[in-house]
């Protein structure tokens, strides 16, 4: 009795599963048809996500949905990549619990500052393209964020851009306020204050390059010296000129090598 008992009650409680799933389907299809507003509810997040658990989602898209608000996402305690784009979103909420998130795409809202991220600390890539971003001092929200490797206020082709972009400092104030960034808009960055792990340091002293003195390449020729054979000068003159291109490529690695260590 005790078996049948506990076997009704995991069947009772797939079966309320089973409605919370397709409630949360039944939710999404009618607001995204309707042209409504869409809540992000629990029932929605297992719905889209498919998974019964909200501890279970690690990955979550809620894309071209009509959302307005960011919420109901604290219980989604081990989400790792979550794709808010092309909805109303206008502020950045919700989001300070998930301590996993790895991942934010934020593409096409009208969010203007990114206040609301400073407690992400393991997020590492976060997209905001075609948004309302124009404050270049709201960049400082994240410079709480130790692990932030890529951002993305516009592509790399200058598309989706924010106001921000336009900023005349835009490029070298980001670089400062967050020295760690490694990738902007698409593009790698290279600090100037910091070099990568696998340069080799600075030399203590600036390496000893000899030049030699100019000399002209004609100096000591003279016409009597070839007897008349012209085959014979024209050897003479091309053993000269290889032993000057050599040297000069000799000299030339020589200061790449050199200059290698001050870029």
């Amino acid at each position: 009795e005790a078996f049948v008992s506990r076997l009704e009650s995991v069947e009772c409680s797939v079966e309320e599963l089973g409605d919370e799933l397709k409630l949360g389907s039944e939710e999404l299809k009618s607001s995204v048809a309707s042209g409504m507003e869409t809540r992000i509810s629990h029932s929605l997040i297992k719905a889209v996500a498919g998974e019964f658990d909200l501890e279970s989602v690690f990955k979550l898209s809620l894309c071209r949905m009509n959302i307005r608000k960011m919420e109901c996402l604290d219980d989604c305690v081990h989400l790792q990549e979550l794709n808010l784009s092309g909805n109303e979103i206008t502020e950045l909420e919700g989001v300070g619990r998930l301590h996993e998130l790895r991942k934010l795409t934020l593409t096409s809202n009208k969010i203007s500052s990114l206040d609301g991220l400073q407690k992400c600390h393991a997020l590492e890539y976060l997209l905001i393209q075609d948004n309302a971003v124009s404050n270049i001092a709201t960049i400082e929200a994240l410079a709480s964020l130790p692990n932030l490797k890529a951002l993305y206020l516009k592509n790399i082709d200058g598309t989706q851009k924010n106001p921000v972009c336009e900023h005349p400092s835009y490029r070298s104030s980001i670089m400062r306020q967050l020295p760690k960034l490694q990738i902007l808009d698409g593009e790698r960055l290279k600090h100037s204050n910091t070099l990568y792990s696998d340069t080799p340091p600075a030399p203590s002293a600036v390496p000893k390059v000899k030049i030699p003195e100019s000399k002209s390449w004609l100096a000591d020729f003279s016409w009597e010296d070839t007897g008349g054979d012209l085959d014979a000068m024209l050897a003479q003159s091309q053993a000269r000129f290889d032993a000057v291109h050599q040297e000069s490529k000799k000299l030339n690695a020589a200061a790449v090598s050199l200059l290698s260590h001050y870029q």
